[in-house]
């Protein structure tokens, strides 16, 4: 504000001040906001410049009203400025926000200087208000422009810097800051050399006299952290030119490529172990790309007989058999990672049984497909052997029971078909046991293996014979001309059968005993089949022997029978009228306790209890398996449960589970909604499945059993040596335990047979890391053995009988795994 009246400056300014109202027409004429405060410091006077920006008036503005114009945030720091210049009779010289008449701010400059009287006294203070909103606007935007820079600089996985041509730090993000050990503020001004150090910036300073010169540097450099560690950067300098063109500046991009460097070398060193790998092992490696072989290690060549270079550019369809290459080819185009059998082509036209996993992989910069060729022909010979003897009779090699249902089901189903007859001729050998006694067993079976001869040798082609177990057999002939028929064949044996056979230098004779049942006129089922022919031989032993008779007894009352137990099933099913008996497993060694097997009973009123092997299968006949099983599994995890709860040992309950139920698409929603509402662990759960329900290798079973799997749920192959499992399926599926048939246990000490495929099975487990346990143990001899081969665990009365829930609960108090406690006290070996 600028007033020119004659009197001395300060007179005038403090004659202004003693009424300024009455020199309103001058400051009104003034496009400044005048604004006049009195010697108390309240404002006195302002001019229309200030009442048209506000929008209030004088009176309005008196006092300490004008401060309501300022804004809120503002309005106490300016009244501390005020108050201390009023004071000190200070200047006032401050910046802040005024509300404009449109309700909005806007930014001024407040000026105000002080004015004293003759006599010194202070007479107010005389100021002026300039709009300064686009000068703060700018510098407000410009602020946040910084600040969005440096927000962004600060969270870009980047070291950026930007020097001078003096090598000034002129900016910096936190992480350029952070990395040589300086804060972003500390780090302004500074030189490179300061930066990083006097001995970094001499391996550097020609890469920066390139960027100084107006050229665009990327290198990369190693260095060492503060905490010892090794760090790789790559850098980049850019040069910023001026409009002359001359280097102003340049800009710092530094990226740490540690990991991608360490990744490098990990796939170098990966190539080279695997290289090593290839070379050292004794499986085929062999490395193709789009089906064409690029290299091949030496155990590949050994195994099929070529030379590197007759390999290498040749597709790898060329040495596989017709029949596989399909599987192969598919295996390749779908870059499957499971292993599968397939055979491959020696050089002199061999086929050799191999296993291949293919793995797809990075290999020398390029991506590959990798196949392990795993020699398998022993395995298969293992395998081979093993299927013989689970379903042949060591012996005489005659197919067994097993084996002899298998065809007999067979036979029956085409002669249902074509409305044929089907004879069953059940052969017992009279006075055996005289020869076993009076020559010994090495006698014995010399006998039987030339009686298996002589049998086979009187029989057509198509009829079956197979040997039961001890001297008896089992003939089974298809396409019968009339009910009649058997008799010309039950003769012809009764002949070859009785003449004499040279033992021990003596002449030998024994003579069969002949029971013959006919389809359909004696039974529509093997089972039915075969033992109304035993009951007919024995019907032959007791008219005088060495003859034959037909079966004749009608089967009416067991039909009978047959429905009156589904009936009576029914009812019991509606009223939960079952109960589980729990028979404990026990390690072979030690004794210790490992589990119970869930055994279902079905109590009778008055009378003993039905046994599972009389109802279950009419159960699976008529439909009523489901809710039987449904039971079983939610009783047996509720009474582990309550068992656990009242402190007994956590120990898997074994449940057998059927054919039927194991086929449910919802069998895992179903294991997994029944542990949740016993509140029973996952892995004190185990499954029972025979051979036969793993046999069908479909989605659908893989992925019922990998449900299980992923579940916690343990599972064992009941029952094994009587199915049709192969070892493919054993090392396919996620299976814990191998039970050992009772069948085989039970003659285990006498019977050749059955000690050679118990042997088998033990061995076979423990080669595939499985668990093995017997089940009906019931004497020392065969324990003896069990324990002698290495069979792991047992189960059968010589460790328990199966028990009541409230009997077992006592058993496993007396036997839990805590020091102190006492284990199955099981006979030692001598």
């Amino acid at each position: 504000m600028a007033i020119t009246p004659r009197d001395p400056p300060e007179r005038r300014t403090a004659d202004v001040l003693d009424d300024p109202v009455a020199h309103g027409p001058l400051f009104d004429a003034f496009p400044s906001l005048v604004w006049c405060a009195d010697g108390d410091g309240g404002c006195s006077f302002v001019n229309q410049a200030w009442m048209d920006y506000t929008g209030r008036s004088l009176a309005q503005e008196r006092g300490v009203g004008w401060l309501l114009s300022v804004h809120p945030e503002d309005r106490g720091p300016l009244g501390r400025q005020w108050t201390e210049a009023l004071g000190l009779r200070r200047r006032l010289d401050t910046e802040y926000r005024l509300r404009r008449a449109s309700g909005d701010y806007g930014w001024v400059h407040h000026s105000a200087e002080p004015v004293t009287d003759e006599a010194g006294r202070l007479a107010g203070y005389l100021g002026t208000c300039h709009d300064i909103s686009e000068r703060r606007n700018a510098e407000l935007a410009a602020r946040a422009r910084a600040q969005e820079i440096r927000l962004l600089a600060d969270n870009v996985p980047v070291l950026i810097a930007h020097f001078s041509p003096d090598l000034r730090c002129l900016f910096a993000n936190r992480a350029y800051a952070g990395f040589w050990g300086w804060s972003v503020e500390a780090v302004i001004g500074r030189t490179v050399g300061e930066i990083i150090g006097a001995e970094g910036f001499r391996e550097i300073e020609p890469h920066i006299r390139r960027v100084l010169e107006g050229d665009t540097v990327t290198y990369e450099r190693s260095l060492r952290t503060a905490e010892g560690g090794a760090r790789v950067i790559e850098v980049n300098l850019l040069p910023q030119r001026a409009d002359d063109g001359s280097v102003a500046a340049a800009f710092v991009l530094i990226t740490d490529i540690t990991r991608h460097r360490l990744s490098e070398q990990a796939v170098r060193e990966s190539e080279e172990r695997l290289s090593k790998f290839a070379e050292a092992t004794h499986e085929g490696i062999v490395f193709h790309e789009n089906g064409i072989i690029t290299d091949c290690n030496d155990a590949g060549l050994r195994l099929i007989g070529y030379r590197h270079e007759e390999m290498v550019g040749r597709p790898v369809l060329d040495f596989v058999p017709p029949e596989n290459r399909d599987t192969v080819f598919n295996s390749i185009r779908t870059g499957t990672e499971r292993a599968y059998e397939a055979a491959i082509l020696h050089k002199d036209g061999t086929r050799i049984a191999v296993e291949l996993t293919g793995k797809s992989m990075p290999f020398k910069g390029k991506h590959y497909r990798m196949t392990v060729v795993r020699d398998i022909r022993d395995r298969k010979e293992a395998e081979a052997r093993i299927q013989f003897l689970a379903h042949h009779d060591t012996l005489t090699g005659l197919p067994n029971r097993v084996l002899l249902m298998d065809r007999l089901e067979f036979i029956l189903a085409s002669a249902r078909r074509r409305e044929a007859g089907v004879g069953v001729l059940f052969i017992d050998l009279d006075n055996f046991k005289t020869v076993n006694d009076s020559l010994g067993h090495a006698a014995g079976d010399a006998l039987l293996r030339q009686v298996a001869v002589r049998i086979e040798g009187a029989l057509r082609s198509v009829d079956v014979v197979s040997r039961l177990g001890g001297d008896e057999f089992l003939v089974v002939l298809p396409d019968l001309e009339d009910e009649q028929s058997p008799v010309a064949v039950a003769e012809k044996l009764l002949a070859v059968v009785s003449e004499p056979v040279v033992l021990e230098g003596q002449d030998v004779s024994v003579s069969p005993s002949i029971g013959i049942a006919v389809f359909p006129r004696d039974g529509a089922s093997a089972d039915t089949l075969i033992r109304n022919a035993d009951s007919a031989m024995y019907l032959a032993k007791d008219r005088g022997r060495s003859n034959f008779q037909f079966f004749s007894e009608r089967l009416s009352q067991t039909a009978f029978k047959t429905l009156s137990l589904e009936t009576r099933l029914r009812e019991a099913i509606r009223e939960e009228a079952f109960e589980l008996h729990y028979q404990p497993q026990v390690r072979m060694d030690t004794g210790r306790l490992v589990g119970v097997e869930a055994l279902i009973r079905w109590p009778q009123k008055g009378g003993p209890p039905v046994m599972p092997n009389d109802f279950i299968p009419v159960a699976e006949q008529r439909g009523l398996i489901m809710p039987i099983g449904a039971w079983v599994l939610r009783e047996a995890c509720r009474q582990n449960r309550a068992w656990q709860l009242a402190g007994l040992p956590h120990i898997p309950v074994a449940v057998n589970l059927s054919g039927i139920q194991f086929k449910q698409k919802n069998l895992v929603e179903q294991v997994e909604r029944v542990l949740a509402d016993t509140g029973l662990d996952p892995t004190c759960l185990e499954f029972e499945l025979t051979e036969s329900m793993l046999m069908e290798h479909t989605q659908e079973l893989m992925r019922t059993l990998d449900g299980l799997r992923i579940l916690g749920v343990k599972l064992a192959i009941d029952d094994f040596g009587t199915g049709h499992s192969s070892l493919s399926n054993l090392k396919r599926f996620p299976i814990d335990k191998l039970k050992i048939d009772r069948t085989f246990v039970r003659d285990i000490a006498s019977d050749p047979d059955d000690r050679a495929i118990t042997a088998a099975i033990v061995e076979l487990a423990r080669a595939m890391a499985i668990t093995s346990i017997a089940e009906g143990v019931e004497s020392e001899a065969q324990l003896e053995f069990l324990r002698g081969r290495g069979c792991d665990e047992m189960q059968g009365f010589l460790a328990s009988p199966p028990l009541d829930a409230g009997q077992a609960a006592a058993w496993l108090a007396d036997h839990r795994d805590v020091p102190g406690a006492p284990t199955v006290i099981l006979p030692k070996s001598a």
